[in-house]
């Protein structure tokens, strides 16, 4: 993964980190929906990374990084649309509810900045 996308996914930690902290309804979903969007743009940047790496490389520990990362975020960004819908669903916005589900989105984009 190259810089540009790592620090682009520590914004993202940055604002999931907001979450933490007392935040009405719509602001929550907003933060969720820019990490989405985020995550999911880092994942199709890092696939396009891949596609146009060299066949020599195909069979490298950094080809097998870059698939890990894909799917990494591409989950991340799957779980962060289901906890979208959630809140958009909920009458308000708790963070005691959504921890569990923000802890594990965090953890693996955490992976994938660090793999």
């Amino acid at each position: 993964m190259n810089k540009q996308r790592r620090n682009v996914l520590h914004a993202v930690l940055d604002g999931l980190a907001r979450l933490r902290d007392p935040v009405q309804k719509d602001e929550a979903i907003n933060i969720l929906q820019k990490a989405q969007v985020d995550v999911q743009k880092c994942a199709d940047e890092e696939e396009e990374a891949l596609d146009n790496r060299p066949e020599a490389f195909q069979w490298s520990a950094g080809n097998d990084a870059m698939t890990d990362n894909i799917s990494d975020l591409t989950d991340a960004s799957g779980e962060l649309e289901v906890l979208i819908d959630d809140c958009q669903n909920a009458d308000d916005f708790v963070y005691e509810s959504v921890k569990g589900s923000v802890v594990k989105i965090v953890n693996k984009i955490k992976q994938a900045i660090h793999r």
